[in-house]
């Protein structure tokens, strides 16, 4: 790998080989992270499902169903890389390599554009992530904090970082919980984070192929693709040889977005499902703390936003892959695709036509991940979210 491609997936390649799913890692160094990283996570699953047996009523059901879901969704996301590691090690061999497609200045800035935005967007996303992680576990020592500012006579109950149950007296051992959990929290949140900043990587890479190729379309005619240049005549067998190769590395990127659909598909068809009633559950949630407990109101509001965020970063990387695909057409109309010998316009009609039908990325082959399809799914978690309020009341 060229180091100084290699500087744009730095932080991704850290994060898959912390989960031991990096695609050139060691077999050695990835089952015992692997190994480790389900044991945690299953481990505090184990917690929460045994809180449902001491469970009296419908609410405290719903406070321990929403961070077993997230438990649930970090091991689709963690088994959707195992299961398709070699896809995904295709995924990134394929992205090494559309590099060295492309030789002009001009398009190598624009992969390097879109490859920056990805690892700023990875960044963010951890940044976020354990910031929220921080913030929401935190509540959690409030009631110690203020026994000490401001003492009652009693001591204030505990609050766990998620509701669970240990088989043990929570307000004498509370402290060893209290790691357990942000251990099991801080680690096992790798797998989402992993799992989401790689995808975020692929679909910025994608929709850099489709710009650079609409990138040399609309400069088809002129030399070294700089539009300030003077226009040269190319000889026909010149012109078809660059639309050939501009043909290809459509095909190219046509086929890394059907890579990348037939290894995410099924598993965000069961996230969505899940996003959507955790949606609901968590804002029933939030109707009921509204004027109860102001500490869990804010976790809650928390942990919605954490919702809110992880599906809109979906959301508009969709919606950033539907337009730019769909814009090749228009790139190749706006070109001077007129001037070109009635030879080489026949191999434009062949991505025109591709073009005609964008390319998405989908939850099950159902859902598409657009901004459209956001609006969508608020509009059902609240619908949702009216039908659980009249049931809990």
């Amino acid at each position: 790998m060229d180091s100084n491609i290699g500087y744009y997936y730095e932080t991704n390649k850290k994060l898959m080989s912390l989960i031991g799913q990096w695609p050139y890692q060691k077999p050695n160094e990835k089952r015992p992270r692997l190994i480790l990283l389900i044991i945690i996570i299953c481990n505090a699953l184990v917690f929460q499902i045994t809180h449902f047996f001491v469970c009296e009523d419908a609410q405290c059901f719903y406070e321990t169903l929403a961070p077993c879901m997230l438990a649930i969704v970090a091991l689709i996301k963690l088994f959707t890389i195992y299961f398709n590691n070699h896809k995904i090690k295709d995924l990134t061999d394929r992205l090494f390599k559309n590099w060295d497609m492309f030789t002009s200045k001009e398009e190598l800035d624009i992969m390097k554009k879109y490859a920056e935005t990805g690892k700023w967007y990875s960044l963010a996303y951890v940044y976020y992530v354990l910031g929220g992680i921080v913030i929401f576990a935190s509540t959690s020592l409030l009631p110690q904090m203020l026994d000490v500012v401001s003492p009652l006579n009693t001591s204030r109950p505990v609050m766990l970082i998620w509701p669970a149950y240990y088989f043990v007296d929570e307000e004498k051992y509370f402290y060893y919980i209290y790691c357990h959990m942000l251990f099991c929290l801080l680690y096992g949140i790798n797998s989402i984070v992993a799992h989401d900043c790689m995808l975020f990587v692929y679909l910025e890479h994608v929709c850099s192929l489709f710009v650079v190729i609409g990138f040399r379309f609309e400069h088809m005619l002129y030399k070294n693709n700089n539009v300030k240049n003077i226009r040269i005549n190319h000889p026909n067998d010149m012109y078809c040889k660059n639309i050939m190769f501009i043909v290809q590395a459509h095909r190219e990127a046509l086929q890394f977005v059907m890579l990348l659909e037939s290894t995410f598909s099924l598993s965000f068809g069961l996230q969505m499902l899940m996003v959507i009633v955790g949606m609901s559950i968590t804002l029933v949630q939030i109707s009921i703390q509204l004027q109860n407990n102001l500490t869990i109101l804010i976790r809650y509001l928390l942990l919605i936003g954490g919702q809110l965020f992880h599906l809109f970063c979906y959301s508009f990387e969709g919606q950033k892959l539907i337009n730019y695909s769909s814009e090749t057409g228009d790139k190749i109309y706006n070109g001077s695709w007129y001037e070109m010998p009635v030879s080489a316009q026949k191999l434009l009609i062949m991505v025109m036509r591709k073009s005609l039908e964008a390319s998405v990325f989908t939850a099950g082959k159902i859902y598409i991940f657009s901004l459209e399809s956001f609006t969508t799914v608020l509009q059902t978690s609240m619908s949702y979210f009216t039908v659980l309020t009249s049931m809990s009341e």
